[in-house]
Order: structure tokens, then C-alpha cells, then sequence
């Protein structure tokens, strides 16, 4: 996916925009899945629990952006015969809830949705063996979200705590090791395994 549009507009017609690039984005790595036994860049997770991850996310935050409140599958979504199309679909079904919201329930969910859709497009993107990037625009923007609404009392039930990395790094890299992931540039130190999720 191409960064037209980069950069964010303020308010809740900005967040909408930024959710659908990174739906984009998250629904070009879905294309990509063909062996669902593959490892993640989430610790213990394959990308059969990955996908059903992003599919539960996705249908929390659709319940956030129609009623205005996260409400995620309990207990958590397991056994689908197509993992990859449920997370598609349902990633539709948040792009639509979010686009179609009003103001105040599509801002929560959009800002949350794009994070949290763009890190597992990554994720999958990367389990799938694709080097393709989030694009800097789009990277620049998540960032900018992630690092001002991600508390951190909050963070470990969410993400992996960040990985160090020098500021002068592209925008993706900075982003996903904001997120727990370790950038593709980095050398995974023996006896350590991937972030979380």
C-alpha cells in the first residue's frame, strides 16, 4: 500500500483516515497467509492464534465504534477452519462500523483500531516471511498515536515492553519496537524470543 494521505488530520475525521491506511495495510499481509503453523513475531503465538487474536480485536473495537464499548469474545474466538478469511471479514466489518460511526464513537475505535491492525499486519506480514514495510507516513503517524495514548500501567496487558532503538530510525522500526516487536535491523540476542503481542 502506497503512503497517499500521509499525515494526520485532527479530530475524528483524521482517525477514521488513519484507521482505513491501516486496515490497508493489515489486509495486504492477510493476502499473504498460506501456513497458519508459521511462529510470530508474538511470543508463543502461531499465526492460527494470531489471526483469531486480530479477529477478536477487531470485532472489540466494532463493538466500541457502534455502542461505545471495547467488548471483546469471551472466551476468546479458537477453531476456525479459515482463520485468515475471519480476520479479513471482520476486519471489514470494523472498517465499515468505523467509517459509518459518528463523531464520538468512530474517534476511540479508529485510533485504537490503527495501532492495534497495523501490528499485526506487521506481525503477519513478518510470520509470512514478507520484508514489506508499514509505509513511513502511515508509520510516522501510528507512532505518534501509540506513543501519546498507550499509558504505561496499561501497556503490559497490551504490548511487550519497547525495544531500544536510536531515534534516528525509520519511522517502521521505531514503531514496531514502541510496540515490543524487534525491527527487522535488529539481531535477536540468543536465548531470546519474540515480544508479545
Amino acid at each position: 500500500m502506497g503512503d497517499a494521505g500521509a499525515g494526520m488530520s485532527p479530530g475524528p475525521a483524521g482517525d477514521v483516515a488513519l484507521f482505513a491506511r491501516a486496515a490497508g495495510y493489515a489486509l495486504e499481509a492477510l493476502a499473504e497467509v498460506t501456513d497458519l503453523d508459521r511462529p510470530t513475531p508474538c511470543a508463543g503465538w502461531d499465526l492460527r492464534a494470531l489471526l483469531l487474536h486480530l479477529a477478536d480485536s477487531a470485532d472489540g473495537l466494532t463493538a466500541l465504534a457502534r455502542g461505545g464499548e471495547l467488548a471483546l469474545p469471551d472466551p476468546p474466538r479458537a477453531g476456525d477452519a479459515d482463520p485468515a478469511a475471519v480476520a479479513r471479514a471482520r476486519l471489514l466489518a470494523l472498517l465499515d462500523a468505523v467509517t459509518s460511526a459518528g463523531d464520538d464513537g468512530a474517534g476511540a475505535a479508529a485510533r485504537a483500531g490503527a495501532v492495534e491492525v497495523a501490528a499485526h499486519g506487521w506481525d503477519v506480514a513478518r510470520a509470512c516471511g514478507s520484508t514489506r514495510p508499514v509505509p513511513p507516513g502511515l508509520a510516522a503517524d501510528l507512532l505518534a498515536v501509540a506513543t501519546s495514548s498507550l499509558p504505561d500501567g496499561v501497556r503490559p496487558h497490551l504490548f511487550a515492553a519497547p525495544v531500544d532503538l536510536p531515534a534516528t530510525a525509520p519511522a517502521e522500526d521505531r514503531l514496531v519496537a514502541f510496540l515490543g516487536r524487534r525491527p527487522a535491523a535488529l539481531p535477536v540476542a540468543p536465548g531470546v524470543s519474540g515480544p508479545g503481542s
